[in-house]
C-alpha cells in the first residue's frame, strides 16, 4: 500500500474499496464548491459510483501509469492528490488535486503537492512533471506557481466543464530545475 506521510498530520494514502462511503460524502459534501472546476461530478451519484473509479485507480498502481491518492488529515478524508497519469516510458506524469473547502487556506495542498514532487523526482524516478490548472481557478494557480513551476502555455478550450469549454495553463517542473 502506498503512503506518503507529509506531517505528523496529513498523509497521502491509497485509496481501497472500503473508502468509498468516506470518499463520496466529502465530495457530496463539497459538491456546489468543487464543481467550479472539476468537470467529472455528475458521474459521482452514489458511494456505488465509485466502484469502478477505485479499481482503475488501483490498476493503474499497478502498473506504473497513475497514483491517485486520498489526502487524510488526523485519519479524516479531505481530498485527494496524486498522479493522474505517469508515462513510464517519457519518466513523466501529471498531477490533480482537489480539497475539501473548510481546508483550504491553510497551506495543506501546498504542503502536500510538495512531497508528492519530491517523491515523483525521488522515489518514481521521473523527469518531468506537469500541473493543468483553469486559467480562470487562481486558487488552483497558485501552488505551481508557489512551487516555481514554468507556464508553458494555455490551452484553448482544453477541459469541458458541464455546459463549456474552458482554457487551461500547462505549468511543468523537470527534475533538473527541482530546488528542494
Amino acid at each position: 500500500m502506498i503512503s506518503i506521510r507529509i506531517d505528523e498530520d496529513l498523509e497521502l494514502r491509497e485509496i481501497h474499496q472500503k473508502d468509498r462511503k468516506k470518499l463520496y460524502d466529502v465530495v457530496d459534501e463539497n459538491r456546489t464548491f468543487l464543481k467550479r472546476w472539476l468537470p467529472w461530478l455528475n458521474y459521482t451519484k452514489s458511494p456505488h459510483s465509485y466502484l469502478s473509479v477505485i479499481k482503475s485507480w488501483q490498476q493503474n498502481i499497478e502498473m506504473g501509469t497513475g497514483m491517485e491518492l486520498g489526502l487524510f488529515y488526523r485519519e479524516e478524508l479531505i481530498g485527494m492528490c496524486g498522479f493522474t497519469t505517469i508515462d513510464p516510458n517519457s519518466r513523466r506524469a501529471q498531477i490533480g488535486y482537489w480539497l475539501a473547502q473548510d481546508f483550504e487556506g491553510r497551506g495543506l495542498m501546498l504542503k502536500t503537492v510538495k512531497q508528492l514532487i519530491d517523491h515523483g523526482f525521488k522515489q518514481v524516478g521521473l523527469n518531468r512533471i506537469e500541473i493543468v490548472c483553469g486559467e480562470m481557478n487562481y486558487r488552483s494557480r497558485k501552488l505551481p506557481e508557489a512551487l516555481g513551476f514554468i507556464p508553458e502555455g494555455v490551452m484553448k478550450e482544453y477541459e469541458f466543464l458541464y455546459d463549456h469549454y474552458h482554457d487551461c495553463i500547462l505549468y511543468r517542473m523537470l527534475k533538473s530545475e527541482w530546488p528542494y
